[in-house]
């Protein structure tokens, strides 16, 4: 009971900071591989996402979720691919935080890294974490800590946008950078000094019931030692690095080098994303629901041309005299012809 209790001041406490209108940052169409996602700033205390799936490899684009108002000014096409009434799903955000375990003053925020609840309805919701980097929405980000800037912070990475409610991940990571080149002279598997270059340590933290603990866990690697979270809270769950009552992170794997092309960061370094995990682009200049369904209309009035054959034309003499006369008063298959000039033309009606 005293841990449930806990969890909801934690909420509470950490991710106070919840907006009824969007950040300017977030407003607008955002396109990704199968789906456009538009945050519409409509000034009304409640926000709805809107979600076009593109279906048939791109070519048909369904409107799956937005407000009922939407139909009233442009009607739904009723098909095999678009239900007759979209999905209504409202969501919430909340900024992160630089130090989840300090108070909520304006200096410690994460302006451009929210986590996101959707509302499927009073048993399912999800909670997605997100940040937006040069106008793209990356889904694996690492969040600065705002006194340690050799400490980034992890989140539960998610599926993405999606109208069905998800599992949450049981792993997430942190990072410790270090150019100590003391480090890697005591470790035994690199040999030589860094040479100016930037490693880190993965540190994994898991899923687990205990109570959230604010101390910190001790990460020691040859003669040195870091000191980073013990616990970290993310969508709802606690995520520990230790077991038990232990404050020393076991099994420290060898830091990496660190790849600038497998990262992207902001402008201050305050966000770090993994390039792999882009997930939606900005659409320029694109942010009013006359501009989605111009998308919308402009798409769904192509024609996607006719399948070719299944066998390229030729002049293949198919012999159909003597398949006549094979066929010559066999009562069978005299019925079976009769049947088939009633369903439709032969080929050899077509000349072949």
């Amino acid at each position: 009971m005293m841990r449930k209790i806990f969890f909801v001041i934690l909420s509470f406490f950490c991710f106070l900071v919840s907006a009824a209108s969007l950040p300017e940052s977030l407003e607008g169409i955002w396109e990704g591989k199968d789906r456009f996602v538009f945050f519409e700033n409509n000034g009304e205390d409640e926000n709805q996402i809107v979600i076009l799936l593109k279906e048939y490899y791109g070519w048909y684009y369904d409107r799956a979720a937005e407000p009922a108002s939407y139909a009233e000014t442009e009607s739904r096409t009723r098909n095999a691919a678009t239900a007759k009434k979209a999905e209504s799903i409202y969501f919430t955000l909340k900024e992160q935080k630089k130090n989840p375990n300090k108070n909520d003053e304006e200096e410690n925020l994460q302006k451009n890294a929210w986590e996101l609840t959707f509302e499927y309805s009073k048993y399912q919701k999800n909670i997605i974490p997100l940040c937006v980097i040069d106008n793209c929405i990356y889904l694996n980000y690492y969040i600065q800590d705002s006194k340690d800037k050799n400490y980034y912070r992890g989140n539960a990475v998610s599926r993405g946008i999606t109208l069905d409610s998800q599992i949450q991940r049981e792993n997430i990571s942190c990072l410790y950078f270090t150019d100590d080149s003391e480090v890697f002279l005591s470790a035994d598997s690199l040999e030589d000094e860094a040479g100016g270059k930037k490693y880190f340590f993965d540190i994994r933290y898991w899923n687990t019931d205990m109570e959230y603990s604010f101390e910190n866990s001790s990460l020691s690697y040859g003669e040195k030692t870091y000191f980073v979270d013990r616990h970290i809270f993310s969508c709802g769950n606690n995520y520990s690095a230790t077991s038990g009552r232990s404050r020393v992170i076991r099994n420290v794997m060898p830091p990496v080098e660190f790849n600038e092309d497998d990262f992207v960061l902001s402008e201050d370094e305050s966000l770090m994303a993994v390039s792999s995990s882009q997930y939606l682009v900005k659409l320029a200049d694109k942010n009013t629901v006359e501009s989605l369904m111009l998308l919308v209309n402009a798409q769904n009035s192509k024609r996607k041309p006719p399948a070719p054959p299944p066998f390229e034309p030729s002049n293949l003499d198919w012999h159909w005299d003597l398949i006549d006369e094979l066929e010559k008063n066999n009562e069978i298959i005299l019925e079976v012809r009769k049947r088939q000039k009633e369903f439709g033309l032969r080929g050899k009606d077509f000349g072949r």
